[in-house]
């Protein structure tokens, strides 16, 4: 580790010389220097931490509101107190007397609506939103989150509020492009202005007779670039020396559990006698729900023989389902050999089922439900991760691997994803495998080369009803998604970003094409957004001028 210097800010002496690695001296300096920015490291990178002395150095006698999930809350008391041990901490819905005068206030999404009077008549010099993606989607929770910080309904106004703003996520686009408007209107991005103009540039956005279909991807070289403007994103094996981590996929035959190919057929049966123009939610959760059941019960002897080889060779492993009732038989069989993670404990139970997996030998298995303990929690006493279950979204899996694999692992991590072969869980597999690829192309610092691109494509034209929403664009109106993706394909191939003037400083001139004499002008606003002074820019966030130069 070593010691940080941020210009222009002496207000580090409770931070520890030598308590921050490299990489997080020089987060911090980026969110200061910003001051409504994303944090989006890689999970294990220490978000958390650089974000504490960020604001402790710049706003160290304000407010600071921490909103977090219910499961993170003690650990951010945690560790606000291994920055500053005298810290005054509130956390909302824990504590059971109130704390006087505190400075920091942590509270959970769930109760944001309760304490809604309270936190927004409060002057907060800091707000901190961690797993940020959660506010992705319009919501009464994203509402209250966008009030906080001061975002106004106005197309053209800028955010007011907290003067620091920072939203920490591992994975800030969970599924699709679309997943990043509501973040970059947080941090006050003027391509966030309109949603309809930011859903036409870069997911494909098309109308059809219910409105606008806007999950698809498009211009994503360039969204890339957009997000540099205000997210900082560092990959493990870009700032730390960890070990590898081997991902792979294991099938399982489940051709000797006569229920669960019942179920199979039963659900493809059904499903080939229902109108694709007249889809039913509810009823095909509920059948896909029965169908992943009976699947997850038929791998459940394969899963508990892996687990038990792991633990024959001297090793800790994680094993992470999507339903309770395989956490409950696995314990019964394991004892006191494993720990439980679920979302009915409570907080003080979960960091107590972590401190036991990661300090005690006699204990060689955790337990968790993928949601629950798949964000926040640290289990690098474990070298091997096991999902037993396939989750619809590749930021869930990504978020639970990394559990283990971050600050602090000095092992090899083994990643194995069980699936049932010949099943669905065969098609969510193919649906997560290009999903994660589709994530890489608008996050990495890389774009992929066309192969990559071509693999998604064959990818999802084989794929079958994993997800109705797939199965709407496949079936409804056309192929409009697969159109999308041929385009990708199709886009010239490159293997890296060129250079851009994005690190320089200045501005550029642009002559209006209709009137030679007007001049509209680029530069840099507030947080290092690329700004134009033309009326496309104004109303939309976005032009053909602010677009040639991050493009160079």
């Amino acid at each position: 580790m070593s010691a940080i210097t941020v210009p222009h800010f002496d207000n580090l002496s409770r931070i520890a010389p030598g308590s921050l690695y490299p990489h997080q001296a020089d987060g911090v300096t980026f969110l200061i220097s910003k001051k409504r920015a994303i944090l989006g490291d890689d999970m294990g990178l220490g978000k958390t931490r650089q974000a504490i002395v960020a604001l402790e150095a710049a706003a160290p006698d304000g407010l600071i509101l921490v909103v977090c999930p219910a499961s993170l809350k003690l650990n951010w008391n945690r560790e606000i107190l291994l920055v500053d041990p005298a810290a005054r901490i509130e956390v909302i819905g824990h504590d059971k007397t109130p704390v006087e005068d505190p400075r920091w206030v942590i509270v959970n999404y769930d109760l944001l609506r309760r304490d809604a009077v309270r936190l927004h008549g409060i002057g907060w010099s800091g707000v901190i939103l961690d797993e940020a993606h959660f506010i992705k989607n319009a919501s009464a929770r994203t509402s209250h989150c966008l009030k906080l910080l001061g975002v106004l309904d106005e197309k053209k106004a800028a955010p007011l509020g907290p003067d620091f703003v920072f939203l920490l996520t591992g994975t800030p686009m969970t599924n699709r492009p679309r997943d990043l408007f509501n973040l970059l209107r947080c941090v006050g991005h003027p391509a966030a202005r309109s949603f309809v103009s930011f859903a036409k540039r870069y997911c494909d956005a098309y109308k059809n007779d219910y409105g606008w279909v806007t999950t698809g991807a498009s211009n994503l070289d360039e969204l890339n670039l957009l997000m540099k403007e205000v997210m900082l994103r560092r990959k493990k094996d870009d700032v730390l020396d960890l070990p590898p981590k081997i991902r792979s996929w294991v099938p399982v035959d489940v051709s000797d559990h006569p229920a669960a190919l019942n179920a199979v057929e039963d659900f493809l049966f059904w499903y080939q006698g229902t109108d694709p123009d007249r889809p039913n939610d509810t009823q095909f959760l509920a059948r896909l729900t029965k169908l992943r059941t009976a699947l997850h019960k038929a791998k459940h002897k394969t899963v508990a023989e892996r687990i038990r080889d792991v633990i024959e060779a001297g090793e800790k492993v994680v094993v992470f389902t999507t339903f309770n009732e395989g956490i409950t038989r696995h314990a019964k069989t394991l004892g006191s050999a494993a720990v439980t993670i679920t979302g009915s404990q409570t907080a003080e139970q979960r960091m107590a089922a972590v401190d036991r997996f990661q300090i005690d030998p006699s204990v060689k298995v955790a337990l968790c439900n993928i949601i629950a303990g798949g964000v926040g929690i640290t289990l690098t006493a474990g070298t091997h991760v096991i999902f037993q279950d396939l989750d619809w979204v590749p930021a869930n899996h990504a978020q639970a691997e990394d559990r283990c694999y971050r600050l602090g692992q000095t092992k090899r991590v083994t990643v194995e994803y069980f699936h049932a072969a010949g099943t669905l869980d065969g098609y969510i597999a193919k649906l997560l495998e290009a999903k994660m690829a589709l994530i890489g192309a608008v996050e990495a610092d890389e774009l992929p080369d066309v192969s990559i691109l071509a693999q998604i494509e064959t990818d999802l034209r084989r794929l079958a009803p994993a997800l109705i929403e797939e199965v709407r664009l496949a079936r409804s109106g056309g192929a409009a998604h697969d159109d999308a993706v041929a385009r990708i394909s199709a886009s010239r191939p490159r293997t890296a970003l060129e250079e851009t003037p994005l690190d320089a400083a200045g501005s550029w001139e642009f002559k209006s094409d209709r009137d030679p004499s007007q001049v509209y002008r680029v530069t840099y606003g507030r947080a290092g957004h690329l700004e134009c002074t033309c009326r496309g820019f104004e109303f939309r966030g976005n032009c053909k001028h602010v677009r040639e130069v991050r493009t160079g």
